[in-house]
């Protein structure tokens, strides 16, 4: 079988890492090609650097005639269907999928696969317009692949998607080295893997937690590591607050392994829509116990009190307290750590994501 993984544009992030690193792995039964309806970007720089070229079907601009390049990825995506005889196309973004179910009919019989990499549950406006959508176009899919349960309920219980058209493939990770850093070696610093939106929580944390830590523990700092998508305001924050020796933003990196490498505690502050998150498994593959709230699927990872502390969502005393406690307590954080590394290791590999996929891909065609 042969299947187009294509992603609605060429942002690099957790998602777009696991799965081309899951289609790059991937040999026999199915094979994998790689593409974007968006122009050139970082995700298309780092899959040349992994030895592969994707193919780009749009451009980069953004402006009055984004309507028409976005006919013209379509009309390529067409083409190049029908000419290289795809199987399947197994879809990432919302946009991108309602835009190939309308070209459907053109598309030689080919089926549609819709990635679902979050939860979408929230009252924001792409979660209710995932869910319309979904409602009433979603016969015009054959497949679903969530990365959590969390989604899966979501989907049948509000959407009315039949559950035998779910399927759930957590992430995966590649090349989990055999051993980490034990954690007395690290430095007092809490890393963040995470683009900078509202979604993220960013301000909340920098004020409620970031700030009272680096206040109460000399020594403490914080890095963010992820593309600043809202204009430099949480770093305006941190600046309010005289942050600037404690906190560091280190903006989009296509290599997180060095900050994690050196990293003791790594939380996620996510308010809304969270699946399955790369970075947890990243910081857990790195022996880093995890502090997030208890939300979507991140209780499907990380088990409270075994290889990180889950609190309820918009708790900022008890995260604070969280992270405090793992810092000055190493065995503790320590004994956590290398739970999650065991669990990562055992559970979360990119060659049972390929087997799973292989599975489903396989179960839609009959075989």
């Amino acid at each position: 079988m042969r299947v187009l993984l294509i992603f609605s544009s060429s942002d690099l992030g957790g998602a777009e890492r696991s799965l081309t690193r899951m289609a790059l792995a991937t040999t026999g039964e199915i094979q994998f090609e790689l593409a974007t309806l968006g122009g050139y970007g970082p995700w298309v720089e780092w899959c040349i650097e992994q030895g592969v070229a994707p193919h780009v079907l749009g451009v980069s601009r953004r402006n009055k005639r984004q309507c028409f390049w976005c006919i013209t990825s379509l009309f390529k995506l067409i083409m190049l269907v029908r000419r290289e005889k795809f199987d399947a196309i197994y879809v990432m973004g919302l946009r991108a999928s309602v835009n190939i179910r309308l070209v459907k009919p053109f598309l030689r019989g080919a089926r549609i696969v819709h990635g679902v990499r979050w939860n979408p549950a929230s009252n924001s406006r792409l979660d209710k317009g995932f869910r319309l959508v979904e409602r009433y176009l979603g016969r015009l899919v054959d497949l679903y692949i969530a990365n959590s349960l969390a989604a899966k309920r979501t989907m049948i219980e509000r959407m009315s998607i039949p559950k035998e058209k779910i399927r759930v493939i957590y992430n995966g990770l590649h090349g989990i080295q055999k051993e980490v850093k034990p954690i007395i070696e690290r430095p007092l610093q809490v890393v963040t893997v995470a683009n900078i939106s509202p979604r993220k929580g960013y301000l909340q944390y920098v004020e409620n937690v970031v700030a009272p830590l680096c206040r109460d523990i000399p020594g403490a700092n914080f890095v963010i590591v992820g593309r600043d998508d809202m204009a430099g305001a949480v770093q305006r924050k941190a600046q309010m607050l005289g942050l600037e020796k404690c906190v560091r933003f280190e903006g989009f990196q296509s290599d997180v392994s060095g900050f994690l490498r050196h990293s003791r505690v790594f939380v996620l502050p996510s308010l809304w829509d969270e699946g399955c998150p790369t970075s947890i498994l990243e910081a857990m593959a790195y022996g880093m116990p995890i502090v997030a709230f208890s939300l979507d699927g991140i209780p499907e990872l990380v088990k409270h009190e075994v290889d990180g502390i889950l609190v309820t969502l918009n708790d900022y005393s008890s995260m604070k307290e969280s992270i405090e406690r793992l810092l000055l307590n190493p065995e503790e954080v320590e004994r956590m750590g290398r739970a999650g590394y065991k669990k990562v290791s055992a559970d979360f590999a990119i060659e049972k994501t390929v087997k799973e996929h292989v599975s489903a891909f396989k179960m839609m065609s009959g075989d």
